[in-house]
Formats: C-alpha cells, structure tokens, sequence
C-alpha cells in the first residue's frame, strides 16, 4: 500500500464529556493548528471555536452528563483546515443565530464566537433506528425474545478555516 501525498492529514482525538476535559483538548488543536498554519492567530481563534462547540456538546446534547463520548477530528489539506466535532447525544433541530446577544442576557454567546472565529461551519445530525433483540430463557419457551426500539443520532459540527500555505 502506498501513501497518497494529497491525501488530508487526519487525527482523531476522543474524550468524555467532563468540562475539565475541555482545556486539554483546546490545547491539543492549538498545537495542531499552529504547526498546519504557522498563525498564532488562527491557531487561537480555532481552540477558541473548539471550546465553544465542545462546552456547548456537553451542556446541551448531553445535558451536563458526565462519561459520553465525543471525538474531535482534526483534518489538515492545501490551505484549509476541517475540526470535526461527533456526539452521540440529542440532535439539534437548527443552528442557532450567530448574533451578539444583549450586554446582559446570561447565554447565547457561544454561537457568535464560533461565527466570528471560523471562516464557515455547518452541521450534520444523522438519525437511526437501532432495534435490539434480547433473547431470555423461559420455562415454555427458549426462543422468546423481547424487542426493544432505541433511537440515536450521530451530529457532526464541522468547522472550517482556511489559511495561506507557508512554504
């Protein structure tokens, strides 16, 4: 097997969703993102949407429960980096506005860092239907199995930002 040169360099990163697994991670796709684009800027601004989209996974999709997963995909090509962000929790119906909430409001904030941090960012929830069977022995009958339906999604927010190739 041969490497393909044009190939994106990916790395995969997972964690649990804990808040104090939150910094760690930032500081990780900070140093990712300073060696891709050599911009202490645009490493800054990337951790900072990272953050923001990781505390709002834990927060919201997990409802502050602590122990799930969430992988964070860090995907380098020709002047363009993608972070993928994947849980497992609770789907959201639309993207939030990306608007400057009032001096004052106590949230909403979050989506307005990542706007201004990115140069695009969008968002995928893929919804299944996953129907376990569990076989239990019965006095009258050994092939009884009980049917239980569990709905999951996977939601993947990518986020993008392009920057010049140092050569």
């Amino acid at each position: 097997m041969t490497a393909d040169i044009n190939a994106p360099d990916i790395i995969t990163l997972k964690i649990v969703s804990d808040p104090k697994n939150v910094s760690p991670l930032g500081e990780a796709i900070n140093a990712l993102c300073l060696y891709a684009t050599n911009s202490e800027v645009y490493a800054h601004d990337i951790q900072l949407a990272v953050v923001e989209a990781l505390n709002n996974v834990i927060l919201h999709a997990y409802k502050s429960q602590k122990g799930n997963e969430i992988i964070v995909k860090w995907i380098q090509s020709t002047g363009c980096l993608n972070i993928e962000i994947i849980d497992y929790g609770i789907s959201m119906t639309a993207l939030p506005v990306a608007a400057l909430p009032e001096i004052d409001a106590e949230g909403g904030r979050g989506w307005w860092i990542i706007n201004a941090c990115v140069d695009e960012y969008y968002y995928k929830a893929v919804e299944y239907v996953e129907r376990e069977r569990v076989c239990t022995p019965s006095s009258s009958d050994s092939d009884v199995f009980h049917n239980s339906l569990l709905k999951s999604s996977r939601n993947t927010l990518t986020l993008i930002k392009y920057f010049q190739q140092v050569a």
